[in-house]
């Protein structure tokens, strides 16, 4: 793996030793950006972005102090280390007191001035994880953020923006697992209606001859079972907003009669002899293309136009590859709160990420992320653990939503060993993680079955 290369941002007005430190630094691998005194020392940091200055303290005019303070004015993470030719205990004081990092005395053996560059610059990048978490968890703990700052995200903030302070129904559409009852959980949020109740309805799991009563309920004796009157969901979200995932599942009757919901806003329940009046704004999704649907008579024309006053398009996540550091910093953080222990992605790890192309999309990433913070054995999620789960012929997905974070890895790992065959020698090179390791987790989920199958096949 390559090292990173630490950018030092020098200033010291003795050409003399700023060259020959400079050439020390660039010889150990630093990249080094030079100046003679404080002018436009300010600006280049900004442009260049170190990840630590080395000041002088003693400089015509202006001094080294007066920068040091400027500078972490500027960017408290940065760390400043400050030299002088007369090490003084006062100004070494004053140094830390206005953010130093340290302060050392000229001359400075190489080998000290290098490992305490590396150490500024380790601190650094701890502050910067430290700070991009935190705005992860952040996002994290609001359900109703849309998370991204690629085109086609801010496109999608701003249809939101627009939509949700109007009445009108709205129809989601987007590939599976891209966030679309996120989006209609935004608009919700973001509508005269959000101190209502928002209730979500999967319409795909919802059996054919119970859809009619569950959305707009049933009277005592309507069929066999109906032991009392039950209030259906459209009764249950009147002033609020029911959200209809996967409409296209609805049976055709159905849809007639949520088409005149939708028109007359009433409602009438199984076995009653009476409509019911509804105030309900219906948001739908769908993964397929509904014009299709009417095109084999599967889904009513009349309801699309109606549901489609307003249409929504979630893009899929290989549309905002940019956005997926920022996804995964969020899934690392809730999974970390989980796991009570650290858990960051190196910078390759977090490239491998964006390089593929999430057919199962932001579901399929947080479900991938979940497994690399669970199975990783040290803090640092690698490259190469990342390639293993995400390989051509990976390990197959586990639902996320319903399992224990215990139960994610028991999936997990059976899942890994049936693909191998029982090798568990591929299982832990698949995983990530060493075999010893894997056999104590056979162990300990009672998978004793596997030390026998595929046995002979582990070296």
């Amino acid at each position: 793996m390559m090292m990173k290369r630490i950018r030092v941002l020098f200033v010291d007005d003795d050409d003399v030793f700023r060259r020959v430190i400079e050439k020390e630094l660039v010889s150990v691998g630093f990249d080094v950006d030079s100046h003679a005194s404080a002018d436009g020392v300010l600006k280049r940091a900004e442009q260049w972005s170190p990840d630590v200055a080395l000041v002088d303290l003693k400089m015509p005019g202006e001094d080294g102090m007066s920068l040091l303070s400027r500078l972490v004015d500027q960017d408290p993470a940065l760390p400043v280390i400050m030299l002088t030719g007369h090490g003084a205990v006062p100004e070494a004081v004053e140094a830390m007191r206005r953010g130093g990092y340290d302060f050392l005395t000229k001359p400075v053996p190489l080998a000290k001035l290098e490992a305490t560059i590396r150490r500024a610059s380790e601190r650094a990048d701890l502050v910067h994880e430290n700070q991009r978490l935190r705005r992860a968890v952040g996002m994290a703990s609001n359900a109703d953020t849309i998370v991204g700052d690629s085109a086609p995200r801010q496109a999608l903030r701003d249809m939101i923006a627009r939509v949700a302070p109007t009445d009108a129904s709205v129809l989601i559409e987007g590939e599976s697992g891209t966030g679309k009852e996120l989006v209609a959980r935004s608009i919700h949020a973001s509508s005269s209606r959000s101190g209502q109740s928002l209730i979500v309805v999967n319409a795909a799991a919802i059996p054919t001859n119970l859809v009619e009563s569950e959305l707009f309920g049933h009277t005592k004796g309507a069929f066999t079972g109906a032991d009392k009157d039950r209030l259906g969901l459209f009764e249950a979200a009147s002033g609020g907003t029911i959200f209809l995932d996967e409409i296209g599942e609805l049976p055709l009757e159905v849809q007639a009669l949520l088409l005149r919901a939708l028109q007359f806003g009433e409602i009438r329940p199984v076995g009653s002899a009476k409509t019911r009046t509804v105030d309900v704004r219906v948001i739908a999704a769908t993964n397929r293309s509904l014009l299709d649907e009417i095109e084999a008579e599967r889904f009513r024309q009349d309801l699309y136009y109606r549901l489609a006053a307003v249409t929504v398009r979630v893009p899929a996540l290989r549309e905002c590859r940019d956005d997926i550091p920022q996804l995964v910093d969020i899934f690392i953080a809730r999974n970390a709160a989980k796991l009570h222990r650290e858990v960051h992605c190196t910078p390759e790890a977090m490239r491998e990420l964006q390089s593929f192309d999430w057919p199962g999309n932001v579901r399929e990433l947080e479900n991938v992320v979940s497994r690399l913070c669970i199975l990783s054995e040290t803090p640092s999620i690698s490259v190469d653990t990342v390639r293993a789960l995400c390989s051509p012929h990976p390990v197959t997905p586990v639902p996320t939503t319903t399992l224990r974070l215990d139960e994610l890895e028991k999936a997990t790992i059976i899942s890994a060993l049936e693909r191998f065959d029982g090798n568990k020698t591929k299982v832990a090179e698949a995983l990530g993680i060493a075999l010893k390791t894997l056999y104590n987790k056979l162990e300990r989920y009672d998978l004793r079955s596997f030390y026998i199958r595929g046995s002979d096949r582990t070296d």
